[in-house]
């Protein structure tokens, strides 16, 4: 049976969206979201972004994107096993969810919502680590491993490139979801 998670992310693909990347890749796990990002981008026809650990400086890029919902791939603390993946809307971002960023995620996607008229999901994966200068834990490159194949799976191919890899494939079913 499918995780409820991985299908509530499901509906979200099958409206157009556009995928933003958030996060560092000099931090550990902290480069989950930049990761899918690289794995799916023009391998997929829909957009995609790689915000770094700055997203405030892509609020206009990613408003104006023109996705009917924009997914925020992010390392996200909280308090689930490393590697486990979640899904968040603005509401339920609350003090308690750790990030890197020095904006606030629910801000972030309290202002988008407001700019676009895109449905905002916020999908979650649980660090091990955000030290500075460490290697990405194996949980979260599993995670990263399996949301970018659930990704090329789920989501139209790029017109420009052939399809390669994950096509056809469930994708994530044994991963992790809250």
């Amino acid at each position: 049976m499918r995780a409820p998670g991985a299908e509530r992310l499901e509906r979200y693909l099958k409206q157009r969206p556009t995928l933003v990347g958030i996060g560092s890749c000099w931090h550990a796990d902290d480069a989950a979201g930049p990761a899918v990002i690289s794995r799916v981008s023009g391998r997929v026809a829909p957009r995609c972004i790689d915000a770094g650990d700055a997203p405030e400086r892509h609020l206009g890029e990613i408003a104006e994107s023109g996705g009917e919902a924009i997914l925020l791939l992010d390392a996200v603390d909280f308090g689930g096993a490393s590697g486990e993946i979640a899904l968040f809307t603005a509401e339920d971002l609350s003090g308690r969810l750790a990030t890197t960023h020095t904006s606030s995620l629910r801000l972030l996607m309290q202002y988008l919502e407001a700019e676009s008229s895109a449905d905002l999901l916020l999908v979650g994966i649980q660090p091990a680590s955000v030290a500075f200068g460490e290697p990405m834990s194996a949980a979260v490159r599993a995670s990263v491993d399996a949301l970018a194949d659930l990704l090329q799976a789920k989501l139209p191919p790029s017109p420009t490139l052939p399809r390669t890899g994950a096509q056809g494939q469930e994708g994530s079913q044994s991963q992790s979801w809250r």
